[in-house]
C-alpha cells in the first residue's frame, strides 16, 4: 500500500493549475505559496504525472476501494469481539471479488498474511493469538453484574475488620505432573531452520489419582489449617503419613469417591471453620466467608451451622472466581506452580513422582513457600475483596467491551464547500444510458460512476478530483455496508439452530433389533406425522 503524501493533493492540483498558466513558471515561489514540496511540483509539471497513491499497482488483486472496506469491515469486528482469523479475511475479499463481477478471480493462500502486514500503523491491528475460554465464564465477565456484585459485597463488607473476612475454596493437585522449563544445552544449527536445542524430554509419569486441598486465608494473612482429600473409601494407609510431620498437627485428611469435596465433607469443614476462627473472633462479631456458589456448599445443613454460629455467607458470581476470588489470584498460582517444580527436580534427578504415600512429605514445605501473610493480603487487594474497591476489575472488563473503534478517516471533502464555479451549473444532459436510481450491487454503481465520468469533462481538474474521491468512498461505503450483511447472515446461520423447536417425541422402532437406519427412522416419522394429521382432521 503507497505510503500517503505529507500535502494536501487538492493544493497541490491548484499549484499544478498555477505553474501551467505561466509561461515561465516560478517552482520554488509556487510550491511556497501552496505549501508543497517543489521537486514534486516541478515533476509533476514536467511531466504531467498523477499522484504516487493515485496510481494502482499492476500486481494488486483487489482495487483501493476493496481494501479501503476490508480494513474497515476488520477494524469494526475487533470493536465487536470478533477478531478476524486470516481465513475469514480470504474469504471475504473473495466475495469483494464476487460482488465486482470477477467470479473467476481468487486471492492467493498467502495473500491475507501480505495483507495484514499492510495494514495502517494507526489502527495498531496484527496477528494475536486467540485462545479458547469455557463459555459461561466469558458469559459472567460482564462489566455491569460485577459492580454490582462489588456493591453487594460493600455494603455487607461495611465496617468489618480485616480478620473477620474469609475466603475458603479446593485447589487440585495431580500427583506426577510437571510443567516445561527453560535449560541451557548446546545449540544445534538444522538446515533452513537456524538454531534449534535438542535436549532431552523431562519425565512425567502417568496422572495420579485428584487430590484436592481445601484452604481458608482472611484479609489479615491469617490462614487456616489445610484440609487435604484422596480418593478412596473411609480408608486410611500409615504409608500416607510418613514424615508428614511438616504439616501443622491439625491439618485433616478425609477421603472421598473421587476425590473432590463432597457435601458431607462440606459440613465437616465448616464446623472445623467454627472451631478454628472462635479465638479470632469477638462476642456479637459476625465473619464473613466468602466462596464459589458451589452445590456442595449451598446445602441445607451447611447454612444452618453458618447461621448458628454468626456467620455470614456470601457466594461469587457464578462462573467469576477466575476474576474475584482471592485464592485464584496468587496463592493458587504459587500453590501449584511450586508443586510442579518439585516433580520437574524429582524427575531431574531420576527420582518417583509424587503419590499418596509421599505427597504429605513434600506438600508441606510446598505450601510455606505458596501462603504467606504478605501474599495472602496482596490476594485481597488485588482482587478488590478488602478493602472492597472492584473498580480495577470491572473497569478493565468494561474497556475490553466497549473498546474505541479504531479511528478510519474519510475522505476530508471540506474544500468542497468553499468551490464556487465561474459559471452556474448547467442542467446534466438528458441521457437514457444514465439510471437515476440507486443501484442495488456494487457492480452497478461502478457502472454508474463510469457513465457520469464521461460527463466531468466540463469541470475543472480539482472539482474532477474531488468526485473522484467521492465516487472512491461511495464504492468504500457500499463495501463495508455489503460485508456488513454477510456478517450479520452468517451470526444468524450460526444462531439458527438456537431458535429451532425440537421434539421431545420418541422415534418408533420399526424392529426389535435395537438399531435403527436413515431410513427407517424417517419412514416412521413420516408415518407418524400422517397419524397425526389425520386425529387433527377429526378433532376439527
Amino acid at each position: 500500500m503507497p505510503k500517503a503524501p505529507n500535502y494536501n493533493e487538492s493544493h497541490m492540483i491548484e499549484a499544478c493549475e498555477a505553474a501551467k498558466r505561466e509561461k515561465k513558471p516560478n517552482i520554488s515561489k509556487i510550491a511556497r505559496e501552496y505549501g508543497v514540496p517543489r521537486r514534486t511540483l516541478q515533476d509533476r509539471v514536467k511531466t504531467a504525472s498523477q499522484a504516487r497513491t493515485a496510481r494502482k499497482p499492476v500486481n494488486k488483486v483487489l482495487e483501493g476501494y476493496q481494501e479501503e472496506a476490508l480494513i474497515r469491515w476488520i477494524a469494526f469486528m475487533c470493536s465487536i469481539n470478533m477478531p478476524v482469523t486470516p481465513r475469514l479475511l480470504e474469504s471475504w475479499a473473495n466475495r469483494a471479488l464476487v460482488r465486482a463481477g470477477r467470479p473467476n478471480e481468487h486471492v492467493s493462500k498467502m495473500w491475507a498474511y501480505r495483507f495484514e502486514k499492510r495494514l495502517p500503523e494507526h489502527l495498531n491491528l496484527g496477528p494475536v493469538r486467540q485462545k479458547m475460554k469455557e463459555s459461561k465464564r466469558i458469559q459472567a465477565e460482564d462489566a455491569g453484574l460485577l459492580g454490582h456484585w462489588y456493591n453487594l459485597l460493600a455494603n455487607v463488607i461495611k465496617d468489618t475488620p480485616a480478620r473477620l473476612v474469609y475466603n475458603f475454596d479446593e485447589c487440585g493437585f495431580q500427583p506426577g505432573q510437571g510443567k516445561s522449563r527453560k535449560v541451557i544445552s548446546t545449540k544445534i544449527t538444522t538446515k533452513g531452520k537456524g538454531k534449534a536445542s535438542k535436549v532431552p524430554d523431562l519425565a512425567e509419569s502417568e496422572r495420579g489419582e485428584n487430590i484436592t486441598s481445601i484452604e481458608c486465608i482472611a484479609a489479615d494473612g491469617w490462614q487456616m489449617d489445610p484440609w487435604f482429600i484422596f480418593k478412596g473409601n473411609g480408608i486410611f494407609m500409615e504409608c500416607w503419613f510418613n514424615d508428614s510431620e511438616a504439616l501443622p498437627l491439625d491439618t485433616t485428611i478425609a477421603t472421598s469417591p473421587n476425590g473432590w469435596i463432597s457435601d458431607e465433607l462440606a459440613v465437616q469443614w465448616i464446623q472445623s471453620f467454627v472451631e478454628a476462627t472462635n479465638e479470632r473472633t469477638k462476642k456479637g462479631e459476625k465473619r464473613i466467608l466468602i466462596f464459589d456458589g458451589h452445590g456442595s456448599h449451598l446445602t441445607l445443613e451447611f447454612l444452618q451451622i453458618c447461621e448458628d454460629n454468626d456467620i455470614l455467607p456470601f457466594g461469587f458470581l457464578p462462573h467469576s472466581t477466575h476474576l474475584c476470588q482471592p485464592l485464584d489470584g496468587k496463592p493458587f498460582l504459587s500453590y501449584k506452580q511450586h508443586f510442579r517444580r518439585m516433580n520437574n527436580e524429582l524427575s531431574y534427578w531420576a527420582g518417583e513422582p509424587v503419590g499418596k504415600s509421599e505427597f504429605l512429605r513434600v506438600i508441606g514445605p510446598v505450601r510455606e513457600k505458596a501462603f504467606n501473610q504478605r501474599i495472602i493480603r496482596e490476594a485481597f487487594k488485588d482482587r478488590g475483596i478488602w478493602p472492597v474497591n472492584g473498580s480495577k476489575i470491572v473497569d478493565d472488563l468494561a474497556a475490553k467491551a466497549y473498546e474505541q473503534i479504531p479511528d478510519i478517516y474519510a475522505p476530508d471533502l471540506d474544500d468542497l464547500d468553499k468551490i464556487t464555479p465561474s459559471t452556474p451549473p448547467s442542467r446534466p444532459p438528458s441521457s437514457s444510458s444514465i439510471d437515476i436510481s440507486p443501484p442495488k450491487t456494487i457492480q452497478a454503481l461502478k457502472q454508474n460512476q463510469a457513465k457520469l465520468s464521461k460527463h466531468a469533462d466540463m469541470l475543472t481538474p480539482k472539482l474532477q478530483w474531488n468526485l473522484e474521491r467521492i465516487f472512491e468512498y461511495n464504492r468504500i461505503a457500499a463495501e463495508h455496508l455489503a460485508m456488513a450483511n454477510d456478517t450479520i447472515s452468517q451470526i444468524r446461520a450460526a444462531q439458527a439452530p438456537l431458535w429451532r423447536h425440537y421434539t421431545k417425541r420418541q422415534v418408533k422402532l420399526l424392529s426389535y433389533t435395537g438399531i435403527l437406519n436413515i431410513r427407517d427412522a424417517n419412514r416412521s416419522i413420516a408415518e407418524r406425522k400422517v397419524k397425526d394429521a389425520a386425529a387433527e382432521k377429526r378433532r376439527l
